[in-house]
C-alpha cells in the first residue's frame, strides 16, 4: 500500500500516556529481513522502475543507533538508477546532535561541490530530523528533504525503547561522559530543530502505521507532504514499500524541477572550508 496525502491541516494527535510508552507493535520489526530479501528479488534492485538520477546528488542519513550500512540497500537502488549517492559519515548517529549535523554538513558541501547541483537529503528516523536542520542551515545546497519514520513534532518518540536510551545518552553527553561537548553549538542545533524549512525546499514524510518503533502520527506535519507505506521501521530504507515511497517523492520533486538548478558560483569551491571551520568546536 502506498498513499500520497496532501498536507494535513489537522494532523492526528500521537498516542500518549502508558499506551505511548509501550503501545508500539514491536514484533512487526521481525519482518525486516524478509523485506530486504523481497527487495533484492525485485526489479528495483537493478534500478528498474526507479526515477533516473542522471547524476543528481543524494545524501543519505541513518537513524539513531543505526549502522551506516542501514542505508546500503537504498544507496544501491539509487546508484543503479544513476544517482550520485553518499551516506553521511555520522557513524551510528548516537552522539551529540551538533557533531552529527556538522559532519553531515561537510559531506553535503563536498557532494554538492562535486556535482555543482543542490542535493536531495534522505534521512531515516533521527537522520530525517537532521536532514531538515541541514536544509535550514544551507538552503542553497538542498532541493528536497525526505524523512522516513522521522518524528517531526517531537525530539524523541514516546516509545520507551527509543525514548529511554535517547534521553540517557543526551544527559550523558551534556554531562561530559563521552568527552567535551560544545554546549553552544548543541544549543544552536536544538534551536533549529523545529524551524520551518525554506519554502523552495520540498519536504516529504514517509511513514507506516505498522512501524513498530515510531508512532506514525509523529511523522505527520501540516507543512509536509505525507506518503503512507506499509513497512517496518527498520525496513523503511530496505523494503519495496520504502523504495516505492522514496521513488514517489523524488518523481514529484523532479516533475516540479525537471533539471537541478546549478549552485550559485560563490557556493562552489568555498563550501568545504566554511563548514570545516564551523565544526571546529567539536
Amino acid at each position: 500500500m502506498l498513499a500520497v496525502l496532501d498536507n494535513l491541516t489537522h494532523p492526528p494527535l500521537p498516542t500518549s500516556g502508558i499506551a505511548g510508552l509501550v503501545g508500539r507493535p514491536l514484533w512487526l520489526e521481525a519482518r525486516s529481513p524478509f523485506e530486504l530479501r523481497d527487495l533484492r528479488r525485485s526489479p528495483y534492485w537493478k534500478g528498474e522502475g526507479f526515477p533516473a538520477g542522471d547524476g543528481r546528488p543524494a545524501l543519505l542519513m541513518p537513524g539513531f543507533l543505526a549502522s551506516p550500512r542501514s542505508t546500503n540497500a537504498l544507496a544501491h537502488v539509487m546508484s543503479q538508477a544513476g544517482w550520485d549517492v553518499h551516506t553521511a559519515a555520522i557513524g551510528r548517529n548516537a552522539g551529540p546532535a551538533h557533531r552529527s549535523v556538522n559532519s553531515a554538513r561537510a559531506d553535503l558541501y563536498r557532494l554538492t561541490e562535486r556535482s555543482g547541483q543542490p542535493a536531495t537529503i534522505i534521512g531515516h528516523s533521527r537522520g530525517g530530523q537532521f536532514a531538515r536542520i541541514l536544509a535550514v542551515q544551507s538552503p542553497d545546497l538542498v532541493t528536497q528533504v525526505i524523512g522516513l519514520g522521522t518524528p517531526l513534532r517531537v525530539k524523541y518518540p514516546s516509545f520507551f525503547l527509543m525514548k529511554l536510551p535517547a534521553e540517557i545518552l543526551d544527559k550523558a553527553w551534556r554531562w561530559g561522559f563521552f568527552g567535551a561537548v560544545d554546549k553552544g553549538q548543541e544549543e544552536a542545533i536544538e534551536n533549529l530543530r523545529f524551524v520551518p524549512t525554506p519554502a523552495h525546499i520540498d519536504v516529504v514524510s514517509i511513514w507506516s502505521k505498522t512501524d513498530g518503533i515510531v508512532d506514525w502520527r509523529l511523522s505527520v506535519h501540516p507543512d509536509v507532504l505525507s506518503i503512507e507505506i506499509d513497512a517496518s521501521h527498520i525496513g523503511m530504507l530496505s523494503s519495496i514499500a520504502g523504495i516505492e515511497g522514496v521513488a514517489k517523492a523524488l518523481t514529484r520533486q523532479m516533475a516540479q524541477q525537471p533539471v537541478n538548478s546549478p549552485l550559485p558560483p560563490r557556493q562552489i569551491g568555498a563550501t568545504v572550508s566554511e563548514v570545516s571551520a564551523a565544526g571546529t568546536g567539536d
